[in-house]
This record gives structure tokens, sequence and C-alpha cells, in this order.
């Protein structure tokens, strides 16, 4: 009897144990939730005189895993880990003109302003991010159409770079009209080049007053040149100037010459030199010190003045034909490619051009945010620093300004 009861007790144990394991069951394993996270709310870019919201509705995709966790009295316990999708948006055509002649555009770094020049018809547009834009006869009261040689917007305006009738230099406009000139020389006189600095905080111009003899114009200081050959090449946020001469560039800031590079091909970031020389691409700091040099990483400047090479303050995007485009760090490590052709980069993405398709990339993490076909062969390319304004002119001529459209 007492070895019957037992068995009965032992039976009964076994059996709570097991309804004990079936019940605490449920806790264990891995359960793994999916779900669409949306949101709306405006967002703006500031313009001249106001500001223009783009499409509030964003749908950000996100999934929750939930992982198993034991604590060591025996309890369970979850875990939620949650990981989010790359941001996307899709780009709507706002506005486009039909222009013939050099495409010369350019747009402020917040996208809040954009100009474009009808180089046949001397006329500038204004546009703003929402499309809505405004037009100047630059030629003014002139008997004759002045030659359009470029340009910059700066601090909500744009500075027209031409040979007028009776000077060489700017025309100044805002959305409500002409502002003012800065005049160079007489009739005759040549504009050359006008470039801004990526943040727009410099603008630098070069006129011909004269044969044999150019002025650089650089936020008000002058440098004259004793030769009327330099072409502009670049401008960067700290000032620094690189004027082309030949197969030599020299380089200049806040009206000083700082040195001379034998190479044609230069370009200034911040206060860093890049500069393709002796078959090799090399980073120089501005007392002339090789700061790193890699073999066969050349490039060169083609038509339109683009250059083969973009830099930003963490990669750099170097062009090379029949290639993907290689990253590369500053000390010129290779970390990836890219296909196309680098057309424009600033801190935030890399804008690469595939036939008329442009991809346009995150630093971050390098996928794509989004992508545009536009219906010319790409002549220049502008984004503004947050990625939600794209304009983009033909190479011979055509302009189409692109806002962010949210996807859902």
């Amino acid at each position: 009897m007492r070895v019957g009861a037992a068995l009965i007790v032992l039976l009964l144990l076994s059996a709570a144990a097991a309804a004990g394991c079936l019940s605490g069951g449920a806790g264990e394993g891995k359960t793994t939730s999916h779900g669409m996270v949306q949101s709306t709310g405006p967002s703006t870019s500031a313009s001249p005189s106001g500001t223009s919201d783009f499409p509030s509705h964003t749908t950000t995709s996100s999934a929750s895993t939930v992982a198993p966790s034991s604590s060591a009295a025996g309890g369970n316990a979850t875990e939620t880990q949650s990981t989010q999708a790359p941001e996307r948006w899709s780009m709507e055509l706002v506005w486009n003109a039909s222009t013939s002649g050099v495409p010369f555009m350019d747009m402020s770094p917040d996208g809040s302003l954009s100009a474009a020049v009808d180089f046949e018809g001397a006329k500038l547009y204004l546009v703003k991010p929402d499309g809505e834009s405004v037009a100047f006869d630059v030629r003014g009261e002139d008997p004759v159409k002045p030659v359009i040689d470029g340009v910059a917007v700066k601090d909500g305006e744009a500075y027209v770079l031409a040979d007028y009738t009776e000077f060489a230099g700017l025309r100044i406009y805002s959305w409500e009209g002409e502002r003012g000139e800065e005049r160079h020389g007489w009739a005759g006189s040549v504009a050359d080049d006008i470039a801004r600095s990526p943040s727009g905080n410099h603008v630098c111009y070069l006129v011909t007053p004269n044969a044999g003899k150019q002025e650089l114009y650089c936020d008000g200081k002058k440098l004259t040149l004793g030769s009327d050959e330099y072409e502009l090449h670049s401008v960067s946020d700290s000032g620094v100037v690189v004027l082309g001469i030949g197969d030599k560039s020299l380089v200049v800031k806040e009206g000083e010459r700082l040195l001379e590079i034998n190479s044609g091909s230069v370009i200034a970031y911040k206060d860093r030199l890049l500069a393709s020389e002796d078959g090799k691409l090399r980073v120089y700091s501005l007392n002339g010190d090789v700061l790193a040099e890699k073999e066969g990483y050349t490039f060169k400047m083609t038509t339109l003045m683009r250059w083969t090479l973009v830099p930003t303050g963490k990669y750099l995007f170097r062009y090379e034909p029949l290639e993907e485009a290689s990253v590369l760090t500053w000390n010129l490590t290779e970390v990836r490619t890219l296909p196309g052709f680098p057309y424009f980069a600033n801190e935030n993405f890399v804008v690469m051009g595939d036939g008329n398709t442009l991809h346009c990339y995150s630093l971050k993490d390098f996928h794509e945010v989004f992508s545009v076909e536009v219906p010319d062969t790409v002549g220049y390319v502008r984004l503004s620093n947050d990625g939600k304004v794209l304009l983009v002119s033909g190479d011979t001529g055509g302009f189409w300004l692109y806002q962010a459209a949210y996807e859902s």
C-alpha cells in the first residue's frame, strides 16, 4: 500500500510539473511583429519672401523583433529590438523652362532659391522650391544683348556675370528685381568666370578689363593678375581660390598668393587641395605639404567645366570612364564604388548620373534615396542640403526643378 501510495503521489507531482511547464512555455521561443509607422507633418524650405511647404504625407516602415530573455530567478522576460528602414522619397517636377545655349544655373544650399539662365534669350529665371518663378531681362536698357558667363546665388540674390554693353561685371537680382551692378573696365572688357563656395559664404569672379590683365574679385577684395589667361577653377568655404593657367595652378586666399602647383587640375576643399599631378592623385596642405597620394587616380575637367573628382568632408568621388566611380576617404583609401558620373555632392548626398537617369545616394550608408529620369542629356546638377530640391539642366539648355514628394 505504501508503495502504491508513493506511486500515486509521484504521478500527481509529475502531472503538476507538466502543467507548470505548459503554462510557462508561452514565454519561450521568438515572436516577430511587423508594422508600418505613419507620420504626417509639414516640411518647409525657406525662400527669400517666405516659406514653401513640401508635401507633408510621409510613410516610414519599421520592423520590431521580440527576442527571449530569462532572468536568474527563472522568470521570463522579453527584449524588443527595432530597425528603421532607410528613408526614401520620390521627386516630382514643379517647374521647367525651354532654353538654348550654355545652361548656367545655381541653387542656394538650402534650396530656397534657384537661378537659371536662358543664354540666347539673355533672361534670368528665379525659382522657389514649389515652382513659383519670376523672369528678368538681363539686357535691361542696353542696345546690345550681353554675353552671359555664369550665375551664382548668395543670400537670396543671383549674381549674373556678363559682358555688358558698357562694362564687364555683375548685375545682381533679388526676387523683386535688379538690385545693383558691379562694373569693371568699359565697352569691350570681358567677363571670364564666376564661382561660389559650397556653403555659399564666398562668391568670386574673374574679369579681363584690358588685354594682358585680369582681376579677381572675392567678397569685395581685388587681386590683379599679370595675365589674361587664368581660369577660375575652385572656391572653398574657407576662402581658398584656385586659378588655373595652362598646366599650372595658382592658389590664393584673401587676396594673397599662397602657392603654385605644377598641375592645371587642382580643387580646393576648405583648407586642403586636391591635385592631379605626375600620374597621381595628391592631397596638399596650404603650405605645400603632400598629405596623401595615390598612383593612377588622376582627374580632369570635362565639358561644361565639370570635374571628374567631387570632394565632400568625408568622401571623394572619382569618375573613371567605362568603370564605376571610386569612393575614397581623404587618406585615399577606396571604400566602395558607385555606378555613373558624380554630377554633384554635398555633405549628405551624392548624385550620380547614368544616361538620362540621376541616382541620389545617402552618404550615411549609401542607400539610394531617389532616382529621376530627365528629358535630356544631363548638364549641371544642384541638390539642396536636405536632398528635397533638385535642379537639373540639359547640356545645351533646358532646366527642370524637382521637389520631394513622399510616397505612402
